[in-house]
């Protein structure tokens, strides 16, 4: 046991000393009690220089994953930007196809010598009355009218669309009466003498340039008044005015009748069928400036609608017609809208009018109750003359009137019939 008691304490004694080990030393032969030596401990170990490179390697890694992470934030940020850029653009170009929004993409440009003319009045307040604008500049044919079309070409910003500015095809070209049967009466002359399969020589009724080249532009000529020119210089006006003194006219070369007054209609009709086969070129005559003011307006909204027309026709199913009118009725899984889907099947057929095909629809309701009372009906006549004493109801309060024979007789038809070439609008 006492073996064991000295064995503990020696090492209670050495835990001790190394606990110690801090203590300051004391010079050998000092008093106090005696200490055992402990070694010198090993001094803090420092990082390696592996261990540096790597934790700075780190450091550059995570700094450049920052940094790739930032990046990847503004590609996906400017990815974003123009991706809602592209599909503003789209937006805004199908904006300009809307058959309600082309005209305002349209500029009409008008030469300023129309405007030389009283009538030119009435052009300015139609071009006014449209939702597209005008512009009075020199154009490169005289006495002529363009159109330009704005397309919006690109999204560079946020403020908005930058317009590109495209010149359409179609001139319109407004031509003096007389100087257009003095062209007309050239090109019969070059007709009567030139060879029969030769081209004819029509650059002295076309504005254009360069007549035999691929035509680039559309042109078209309006004549205002030709038949009241005609009439005034060869009848009795023209004659009366002569006798009555006006002596300065008749000396004048400009009021003198020329050559051109003695061509018939059917020469005048034979030159216009040359300009339309060889130079495409279409004449209008017009009695006054109202209706060239009118023409102008509907060609006008001709061009603005074209590029929806285009984009129409490419559809897979062009011909099916947009509209309120035309489209389906929604049905519900409760029956809601059988009877208005009903009605507008009656609609379809011709010259039967909303107010008509309520009224059949409103007699019977559904197409089994039709047939059934076609069933009921004992001969064939009056099968056919079924519907025809329903009361139509008008929408604008007018006197009442009666479905009649000939709908009666095509919604009969129609029902009963088994033959696909049956044709039920005999009118047509």
């Amino acid at each position: 046991m006492a073996g064991h008691g000295s064995a503990g304490a020696a090492r209670r004694a050495a835990a001790a000393w190394e606990i110690s080990d801090s203590d300051s030393e004391e010079p050998p032969g000092g008093g106090g009690s005696l200490r055992v030596p402990t070694p010198p401990r090993d001094p803090a170990p420092c990082p390696s220089r592996s261990r540096q490179r790597r934790t700075r390697s780190l450091g550059v890694g995570v700094g450049a994953a920052g940094l790739g992470r930032e990046q990847q934030r503004a590609d996906r940020a400017r990815k974003k930007a123009q991706d809602a850029l592209e599909k503003r653009q789209r937006r805004e170009a199908a904006q300009a196809l809307r058959p309600e929004q082309c005209l305002k993409y349209v500029a009409v440009c008008v030469h300023p010598g129309l405007l030389e003319d009283p009538g030119s009045d009435a052009l300015i307040e139609a071009l006014s009355s449209l939702e597209c604008s005008y512009y009075i500049e020199p154009q490169a044919v005289p006495y002529s009218i363009t159109w330009r079309r704005n397309i919006p070409h690109s999204l560079s910003s946020t403020d908005g669309p930058t317009m590109k500015s495209e010149e359409e095809k179609e001139v319109l070209v407004l031509v003096d009466p007389r100087d257009f049967l003095k062209r007309l009466f050239s090109v019969l002359q070059s007709l009567s003498s030139a060879p029969s399969d030769s081209r004819p020589d029509l650059s002295q009724v076309l504005p254009l340039d360069g007549p035999e080249d691929p035509p680039t532009k559309n042109c078209s000529l309006v004549v205002i008044g030709l038949d009241a020119y005609r009439w005034y210089n060869r009848g009795w006006d023209r004659q009366q005015a002569l006798c009555s003194g006006e002596q300065d006219q008749q000396e004048d070369p400009r009021f003198q009748p020329g050559p051109e007054l003695s061509m018939t209609q059917q020469e005048i009709e034979e030159v216009l069928v040359v300009l339309q086969l060889w130079a495409n070129t279409m004449v209008s005559f017009l009695d006054t400036w109202q209706e060239f003011s009118q023409h102008v307006s509907a060609l006008t909204k001709a061009i603005a609608k074209r590029p929806y027309k285009k984009q129409r026709d490419t559809e897979l199913f062009s011909f099916c017609t947009d509209g309120k009118w035309s489209s389906g009725v929604r049905v519900e899984k409760d029956g809601t809208g059988l009877r208005q889907a009903w009605k507008r099947q009656i609609q379809q057929f011709n010259r039967v009018s909303p107010a008509a095909a309520a009224a059949i629809a409103e007699a019977y309701p559904s197409p089994s109750l039709l047939l059934q009372a076609y069933e009921e009906c004992s001969t064939e006549n009056d099968r056919l003359h079924l519907l025809s004493d329903i009361q139509v109801k008008p929408e604008d309060g007018g006197r009442e009137r009666r479905i009649g024979p000939d709908i009666s007789r095509r919604v009969y038809l129609f029902m009963v019939s088994t033959s696909p070439d049956l044709v039920l609008d005999l009118s047509a």
